[in-house]
């Protein structure tokens, strides 16, 4: 009995032994795990991750990475956490990782919500951007693609693994995704500069061409595509035009609207963060979020960086926006006396620009010209201070230096309408209208989409001194023209000059007496007096003869 008890018990702890290892096979099979899971211990289908060495970024940001670390941890060490919230938390972690240019750290987190959400577009497109910031153009393209499976019509992933075929050389695959994404897109400029570079890399000059003009059409800042379009015209043996944009270019992005990508750029909390989101505030006219945010990002940036002046005249902007001028013209201050004493250095230009700008407003014509010289000095190539610079000597009856100033815009910048209608004022008002004439006629032919430049053509042609620069049809037949697209008073008023120049008087006064009765509708009283100076004139069939820009 004994022995029999004996081997009833070894049988026993032997099935035992064989139901517990029947089990262990089954759980491994199905991939279930009673265990906690931890970030350092994962699944057998997962990749450990972990958190760099973090002593380089803001010591908010490390809590950031902390705070998401701990959070992933957390939902590993319960069971009851399903695949879509641990995907979640690993693709979190990464974002904040990839943020702060931890690539290696982020890779892991994004193949593992990768795999454990694999129908999610946000991993797969991350993954691209990671790859292409590590150099791994081959990995980038890769994760581009399983994001454009995803979601075909995804306009930013068209542009960014486009952009990759062409730097791989690879155009035949890059050409039917830019044609896509102008079927999508039409007006985007990223898709518009692509069909371009593919048009340049067929040597199809003239397509390349009208590629970057369109999308500089669009995007007049967009001032990196100048050089491929001096090539392309260089390409048409056509260098006369191609030298004006090579004196345009600079080295900027062209910016992809991107809503996953801004995700991340406001992902932190930094102060260059903190800049993105006051800029987006400005762009939505929420002067005060912006101003609150600029603050924000002051109150993280320590030091005088490039970064904090930045921060600083951003804030002036919101603030002047707001209506408080005081407070504007206080941080404008800061930012100046915070600046190098020389050197290139954009915040500096930009804050003597706007300080220049308010006391030009204040009548302070004198200090603001001096601020604009100032501008000029940390920034040349500055169109918007010259331009101010050119506009305040002109309006204090120094014409000669304006004209320079507009001359120097009109290089750096051919398409600025400002910078071409200063010049020519400029011209007007050194009573040389022969030359102005000239040079409103060629800039009409070259920017023929800009009303403002036909329309003080038209005006010069209708009322100039000189007898030699009058044309009262060719002056009727712009402002025709013109009309059919605006109906302004001033349109008004040049029309009534061109009848007075063809010497039909009584329709003259009639279309004069119409502009003032609008005029007085829409509560311009300052404008009146000159204009009834007009209506006498064509009452006593005289012409007139000021141009009154």
């Amino acid at each position: 009995m004994r022995n029999e008890s004996c081997v009833t018990s070894v049988l026993f702890r032997m099935r035992q032994l064989h139901l517990a290892l029947l089990i262990a096979w089954l759980t491994l099979f199905t991939g279930a795990c009673s265990a906690p899971r931890s970030a350092a211990t994962p699944g057998p289908r997962l990749l450990p991750v972990s958190v760099p060495e973090l002593t380089r970024v803001d010591a908010s940001v490390q809590e950031q990475i902390r705070q998401r670390y701990a959070s992933l941890n957390g939902k590993l060490a319960t069971s009851t956490a399903s695949d879509a919230e641990l995907a979640r938390a690993y693709g979190e972690l990464g974002m904040v990782l990839q943020a702060a240019e931890y690539f290696d750290a982020a890779e892991p987190c994004y193949r593992n919500a990768q795999t454990l959400a694999p129908a999610e577009l946000r991993w797969p497109y991350y993954l691209g951007h990671l790859y292409k910031s590590k150099g791994n153009t081959d990995a980038s393209a890769a994760a581009f693609e399983r994001a454009l499976q995803l979601k075909p019509d995804d306009v930013p992933t068209i542009v960014w693994l486009g952009r990759l075929y062409l730097d791989q050389g690879r155009t035949d695959a890059a050409e039917p995704l830019f044609t896509r994404g102008s079927a999508i897109a039409p007006q985007s400029v990223a898709v518009l500069a692509g069909l371009g570079r593919v048009a340049l890399d067929r040597h199809d000059y003239a397509g390349a061409a009208r590629h970057f003009e369109d999308a500089l059409a669009v995007d007049p800042g967009a001032e990196s595509l100048h050089a491929p379009l001096a090539m392309a015209y260089r390409g048409l043996g056509q260098p006369d035009k191609a030298a004006p944009h090579l004196r345009q270019w600079k080295n900027r992005d062209i910016a992809v609207p991107d809503p996953l990508q801004q995700e991340l750029d406001l992902l932190l909390e930094s102060g260059l963060s903190y800049e993105l989101r006051g800029v987006r505030a400005l762009e939505g006219q929420d002067w005060k979020a912006a101003a609150e945010f600029f603050r924000k990002g002051l109150e993280l940036t320590r030091g005088n960086t490039p970064l904090r002046r930045s921060l600083g005249h951003k804030l002036g902007t919101a603030l002047y926006m707001a209506g408080d001028v005081p407070g504007a013209t206080e941080q404008f201050k800061q930012v100046i006396d915070a600046s190098p004493a020389s050197g290139i250095d954009e915040s500096a230009a930009k804050a003597h620009y706007s300080l220049g700008v308010l006391l030009a407003s204040s009548g302070r014509s004198n200090e603001a010209i001096e601020h604009f010289n100032q501008a000029l000095t940390y920034q040349p190539s500055y169109v918007e201070a010259r331009l101010a610079l050119g506009d305040t000597l002109r309006h204090t009856g120094r014409p000669q230096p304006a004209l320079a100033q507009f001359k120097e815009a009109v290089a750096v910048n051919p398409r600025s309408v400002q910078a071409q209608l200063g010049y020519a004022l400029a011209l007007i008002d050194l009573r040389r209208y022969q030359e102005a004439r000239a040079w409103l006629s060629d800039a009409v032919v070259r920017l023929p989409d800009q009303a403002p430049l036909a329309h003080a053509l038209a005006r010069l042609l209708a009322a100039a001194p000189d007898d030699r620069v009058r044309d009262g049809r060719r002056a009727m037949e712009i402002v025709q023209r013109l009309l059919k697209e605006d109906k302004t008073t001033d349109l008004g008023e040049t029309m009534a000059m061109a009848f007075a120049e063809l010497g039909d008087y009584d329709r003259a006064a009639g279309v004069q007496r119409g502009v003032m009765a609008a005029a007085r509708d829409a509560g311009l009283q300052q404008s009146i007096h000159r204009m009834e100076e007009n209506l006498r004139l064509y009452e006593n069939h005289r012409p007139c003869r000021t141009l009154w820009f």
